[in-house]
């Protein structure tokens, strides 16, 4: 993974084992996360008939309030979009 975020199910609660840590970190999807990993799986579901898909949106709000979620940030990316914050920061308006 070189750039971009994922959101991975990880209901065994075993992804950080096979997961290279230097690379990536985890994080708590936020509420803005929620909504987009809802809308994402909503398209999944509607352009597939995933069964995984519809079980996964029935028990959406129970799965991340489990922690069921995990958000995946590269490093670098992590990096480059809190410098382009603090650019956008210092900019005057």
């Amino acid at each position: 993974m070189s750039g971009g975020v994922a959101y991975v199910l990880d209901e065994a609660g075993d992804f950080a084992e096979r997961c290279n840590m230097g690379m990536v970190g985890f994080e708590a999807p936020s509420a803005e996360d929620a909504a987009e990993l809802r809308a994402l799986i909503e398209e999944h579901a509607e352009r597939t008939g995933s069964p995984v898909a519809a079980r996964v949106l029935d028990e959406l709000d129970e799965l991340l309030a489990g922690g069921a979620f995990v958000k995946v940030m590269p490093h670098d990316y992590k990096r480059v979009l809190a410098e382009r914050a603090q650019e956008q920061l210092a900019v005057p308006a």
